[in-house]
């Protein structure tokens, strides 16, 4: 890939496909043009912005393109992926251009990166939100060799040798811990407890046995040495946070993010926004925000992958007045409360969309219809709407946050000058 990619940083994330797209980007002239089957993955997610702006720089374009679908075969064993048929030729060459959608087929005016019939726009990852939306934080890692981390069972046989160990001890959830409603605990010790944490005897051995650990553990680890009783980070809510899980399955209409109390701490196999104002879970919960987030945070597997970076940071969402804010926070509890009516089922089963509550999936809708109030008083009819919608409002953001930027150069530069 470095011999193909000759020269080109930032390859570190692409499918070997991506080897012979640049390679024929290359060679294609005004007799050639070229076509593979491909990953899909390579018009998701950060591959995106890694391959096509790179292609496109040598004058080539998409001519026709299959939309994903799952790779079948005759074999025994068939391989488990999506793929998509991607056809490229000189931009300039370009008369017609195709998408096909299982047996259908349709001529459009574009076909993007995203293989959408939309603009040429490529969504970079952004370490901070381009809309007033408050920031999203990796969960805290541990590095502690499962000695920081207690099962029922643990915790439990640590409060029965010692009471006080509660105050140490706190609710924790990952992804596959909160979608599938399993019970984890962890030592949650801060430095002015420290002393006090070490009179315990079961505590104090699993804080020396994780500072070995740390000590054997790479590099990373044993940068964290001299804090033993502590996660790597210790990011934790005044009141409440709402929980992101990274990989939720593609089968989901909705990834299920709901708000978890202060005794809830989030590792990192999930992700969190800390202390937020109750609408904006509305807002991650809508059908607008799901559709941009199987677009730009691509899969693992056949699993939807979201990155803060590239799904949340990027996502464009309009300023909104307080009484639009009401409104979603109405919609956000009432999905709140329709979970609780089935409170004996995980989110993993009530988010099954073959089994979800009637209930809920009518809770869902009325917060998407709030949603998209936001952007606009006329419903959307369509996905492929929606998305050239978001494009659009994403590349009019982004032109003004560059403007932004430039402007405040130009006004250090001057105060430098004078």
């Amino acid at each position: 890939m470095k011999i193909s990619f000759n020269g080109i940083s930032k390859i570190g994330e692409l499918d070997y496909i991506t080897s012979w797209y640049i390679k024929a980007s290359r060679y294609i002239n005004e007799t050639v043009s070229c076509a593979f089957v491909t990953t899909s993955s390579i018009c998701q997610g950060s591959q995106v912005q890694q391959l096509w702006p790179n292609i496109y720089r040598n004058g080539i374009g998409i001519s026709f393109a299959y939309k994903p679908f799952r790779w079948t075969n005759n074999a025994k064993d068939k391989a488990g992926v999506i793929v998509s048929i991607i056809g490229i030729k000189q931009t300039s060459r370009i008369i017609s251009k195709y998408l096909f959608y299982g047996n259908l087929k349709k001529e459009v005016n574009n076909i993007n990166p995203y293989l959408l019939d939309s603009s040429n726009v490529v969504v970079y990852q952004s370490l901070k939100p381009i809309s007033d939306l408050p920031p999203m934080i990796t969960g805290n890692s541990p590095y502690d060799g499962g000695n920081l981390i207690l099962s029922s069972e643990e915790k439990d046989k640590l409060l029965s040798e010692s009471k006080e160990s509660s105050k140490f001890i706190k609710k924790i959830h990952g992804s596959k811990d909160y979608l599938n409603g399993k019970e984890r605990w962890c030592l949650w010790i801060s430095d002015k407890d420290l002393e006090i944490a070490k009179e315990i005897v079961s505590i104090r051995s699993r804080i020396e046995k994780t500072k070995i650990f740390r000590e054997n553990g790479g590099e990373v680890a044993r940068g964290l040495v001299y804090k033993p009783h502590q996660f790597r980070y210790t990011y934790s809510s005044k009141n409440n946070l709402i929980i992101i899980p990274r990989v939720s399955s593609e089968r989901r209409k909705y990834i299920p993010f709901g708000f978890l109390d202060n005794d809830y701490i989030v590792s990192d196999s999930a992700q969190a926004i800390y202390d937020p104002e109750p609408y904006v879970l509305g807002i991650v919960l809508s059908s607008m925000h799901m559709i941009w987030v199987k677009i730009t945070g691509g899969y693992l597997g056949t699993s939807i992958r979201y990155s803060s970076a590239l799904c949340y940071n990027t996502f464009p969402f309009p300023n909104i007045s307080k009484k639009r804010k009401e409104e979603l926070t109405q919609t956000t509890m009432r999905i709140l409360e329709e979970r609780e009516k089935c409170s004996d089922k995980t989110l993993a089963q009530l988010y099954d969309p073959d089994k979800m509550p009637e209930g809920l999936r009518e809770a869902h809708r009325l917060n998407d219809e709030a949603v998209e109030r936001c952007y606009r008083s006329k419903p959307f009819e369509t996905d492929e709407e929606r998305l050239e919608y978001l494009f659009k409002l994403y590349e009019k953001m982004i032109a003004s946050e560059k403007a932004k930027e430039i402007e405040l150069k130009a006004t250090k530069k001057t105060r430098k000058k004078k």
